[in-house]
């Protein structure tokens, strides 16, 4: 008996001729496996494999003899074969395989040099295309990263929807401390007291000397110059630097509640109703509508309402690093913060109080315009 090999059915039909035994019994002797044969009065009918067709045309020439093959399964949308079983459920596992990726990292910033500074450092912490989401590091430490990094901003938002991630920064707040008219003419005046560390001017004259105290209200750069008898108005121009010391104070709850990303669901609906129906009658409304259903996914954001006890490490740790980087954020961008100390800190049932002092370097001068009877 021959092998049974695994393959697409040939239906055969024979209308009745003296030569049907010998042609059967040659198809025998050439292996050809013959399947369901029968005759009545309208002929012979059996069932082979599509890969023995060859061969039965061939014998069929040899024996004269009119042969009408079909194929049973032509009326059938889909062939229920191996690959094509391994198809559907390919379209079916691919788009779920893909959603455990990260596909697209998007960074909202209003310079395109910031853009490319937080793609590197995003890729430093190995935040990148293509990586599994399970792997990334939480949103907190890529917030806090890119803040320690960028003291000229307030705040990153992160936001993740499915396979996509899409960073926005906030810029810190401009403050604007010189409200005259620039073309006015005037002097620097000290608006905080601070120790002079050094100038930065492009006209004006000098004061009070550097490591000098100057309090506030006081003249730091005037802007008339004595030539002989007769002043000159001219107006100061530019910064002077100064250290001074700045205390911030803070209170929070011993206990915060946040809503904290957790996990992405993905539901594939609909599949097996869809097959059961498409199985019973095929055609194309049918199978219209089970490949919509194959395709169906559903995405279901987890977030996960967590709760932190609020200590001495975390505020050690996370809360006074992030005070300092805000506190950073008011300065110009030649000012920094050179120290700090932790005067005090306050538990009760539910608050914690402190404060905390800066030392810092910025510029303390703001315009006063001259008046023209000074």
């Amino acid at each position: 008996m021959a092998k049974i090999h695994s393959g697409r059915k040939i239906i055969c039909q024979i209308k009745p001729h003296d030569r049907t035994y010998a042609f059967i019994q040659s198809l025998k002797e050439h292996n050809v496996y013959i399947i369901k044969l029968s005759r009545n009065k309208s002929g012979t009918t059996f069932t082979l494999y599509e890969k023995d067709l060859s061969i039965v045309r061939k014998i069929r020439k040899q024996h004269r003899i009119p042969i009408h093959f079909i194929r049973p399964d032509t009326h059938s949308i889909i062939q229920f074969q191996g690959t094509t079983l391994l198809g559907l459920l390919s379209f079916i596992l691919l788009p779920y395989l893909f959603s455990l990726f990260l596909w697209q990292i998007s960074i909202d910033d209003v310079s395109d040099e910031r853009e490319v500074k937080l793609q590197g450092e995003l890729q430093e912490l190995k935040v990148e295309e293509r990586k599994m989401l399970g792997s990334l590091v939480s949103d907190s430490d890529i917030r806090q990263v890119l803040l320690a990094k960028n003291h000229d901003l307030s705040w990153i938002h992160i936001k993740r929807s499915g396979t996509k991630m899409q960073i926005t920064s906030v810029p810190a707040p401009v403050i604007t401390r010189e409200q005259t008219d620039q073309k006015t003419p005037s002097d620097l005046v000290a608006f905080r007291r601070g120790i002079i560390t050094h100038y930065d001017l492009s006209s004006g004259e000098r004061l009070i000397p550097i490591n000098e105290t100057a309090e506030k209200g006081d003249v730091l750069v005037t802007g008339i110059l004595k030539q002989g008898d007769k002043n000159i108005v001219v107006g100061a121009q530019g910064q002077v630097f100064a250290d001074y010391w700045l205390e911030m104070s803070f209170q929070l709850p011993t206990k915060i509640v946040y809503d904290k990303f957790s996990s992405e669901q993905v539901k594939i609906l609909q599949v097996a109703p869809a097959w059961k129906q498409f199985k019973k009658q095929q055609n194309f409304e049918n199978l219209s509508e089970m490949v919509k259903s194959v395709f169906r996914i559903e995405r279901e954001t987890i977030v996960e309402r967590t709760a932190l006890d609020v200590n001495d490490q975390w505020i050690k740790e996370a809360f006074l690093p992030m005070l300092r980087l805000r506190t950073a954020s008011t300065l110009t961008s030649k000012g920094k913060v050179k120290d700090e100390k932790v005067l005090h800190v306050t538990w009760t049932n539910d608050t914690v109080k402190g404060k905390v002092l800066y030392y810092m370097n910025d510029n303390i001068a703001s315009k006063r315009p001259i008046h023209q009877g000074d």
